[in-house]
């Protein structure tokens, strides 16, 4: 080949290759985010996501909001004679306050996450409350002003099968044989005067559908406001993992966010991926076993616009805001668990984005498919 045609080529590949990359001159999801709305994706202050420019760069172009993690018992507050240790979260609020980003604070109260922490779990339950207090109290007050939403609770609901009382609240936590149900109110209380200005939500997953646990937790959240307790919402986590799953059942959630809107909560859609299929390979290549199907990623492109369109559709609904947003980073790729069928170390694909760390950032189907949810909405 004469080597001006060879230059040439180089030339085209090299524009192809610019263009394929998130962050060009191409439509962006961005650019159709209605006023009222916010679409985002978390990142964790200490994580190699975070420390990624490629990656912080499509929450940048992308997105006009962003989740930031902190949980009492992962890390910051190892010794209760010290303060907890909130700069990881304080790196990604303040980046985001930079770039004119909301930001979703995830999360206050997470008794799940606090089970791990051992001299917590050892406290006389009189010392509880006082503990409790110290954590929203530095988490939220140190971040007031800055925070737009906060999940205040997290995951307090019984799932199917465990103990619970009569409100639906799991019973085996430390902070309910402590303080009884009324911790979570306390949590409300104490959240709303640490950061006056944040919107105040309980966030729970399993509850997307009208169903048997978002019947409980409907009534529940209609008790707090009746109760007086500063809640504001309702953060429905979206974690997509059962592979049988041909589509969402958009009736039942329509039909769900309504009697919550109803009843005067804003619904945030949170922590959302898909899993699309198990592969042995972490990376796109040629269709077949390293890398989902066309019929696979349609299927996941179906999930992510039809519940994006859903969002759209219900006035009280404030949000869609993903987990990890690109696959290499994605808690489920590859799964450190059991998911259904499929065993532990499987990759899952579940983002809208290819890769992040073994090749550049790439748009899926899945990402298509919430721009032209966001593309075709009434929404204004």
């Amino acid at each position: 080949m004469p080597r001006i045609k060879k230059s040439l080529l180089s030339i085209i590949t090299l524009v192809c290759l610019i263009a394929s990359q998130v962050g060009s001159a191409q439509e962006r999801l961005k650019d159709f985010i209605p006023a009222d709305f916010h679409v985002g994706g978390v990142l964790h202050g200490d994580s190699e996501g975070f420390k990624s420019s490629e990656y912080r760069n499509v929450a940048v172009t992308e997105f006009n909001a962003v989740t930031a993690t902190i949980y009492m018992g992962w890390g910051p507050w190892p010794s209760p004679r010290k303060q907890p240790n909130v700069e990881p979260l304080t790196k990604v609020v303040d980046w985001a306050n930079e770039r004119k980003l909301k930001l979703h604070g995830h999360t206050l109260l997470y008794p799940m996450s606090n089970e791990s922490l051992r001299w917590y779990q050892r406290l006389p339950n009189e010392q509880v409350e006082k503990h409790l207090e110290q954590f929203i109290k530095k988490a939220a007050g140190d971040h007031a002003g800055k925070v737009w939403v906060w999940d205040v609770v997290n995951e307090v609901m019984a799932d199917y099968g465990q103990k619970r009382d009569s409100l639906g609240l799991r019973t085996k936590y430390k902070e309910y044989k402590a303080m009884g149900p009324g911790y979570v109110d306390f949590a409300f209380r104490t959240a709303k005067k640490a950061d006056p200005d944040a919107l105040l939500i309980i966030n729970d997953y399993g509850i997307v559908d009208w169903n048997e646990k978002s019947t409980r937790l409907f009534k529940y959240v209609k008790k707090l406001k009746a109760d007086g307790v500063p809640i504001d919402g309702v953060g429905f986590q979206s974690h997509c993992t059962d592979l049988k799953q041909t589509r969402l059942n958009s009736a039942s959630i329509r039909r769900n966010f309504k009697r919550f809107a109803k009843e005067g909560f804003q619904l945030y859609i949170t922590e959302m991926d898909v899993c699309s299929i198990a592969t042995k390979r972490p990376h796109p290549g040629k269709p077949g076993i390293s890398t989902p199907s066309e019929k696979q990623r349609k299927r996941q492109a179906r999930f992510f616009g039809d519940l994006m369109k859903v969002a759209l559709d219900e006035p009280a609904c404030k949000a869609l805001l993903l987990w990890d947003y690109a696959d290499d980073f994605s808690w489920l790729h590859k799964s450190d668990r059991q998911m259904g069928d499929l065993p532990p170390g499987t990759y899952t694909h579940p983002t809208p984005f290819w890769c992040g760390k073994t090749c550049p950032i790439q748009r899926k189907e899945s990402y298509y498919a919430m721009l032209d949810a966001l593309k075709s909405t009434d929404r204004k």
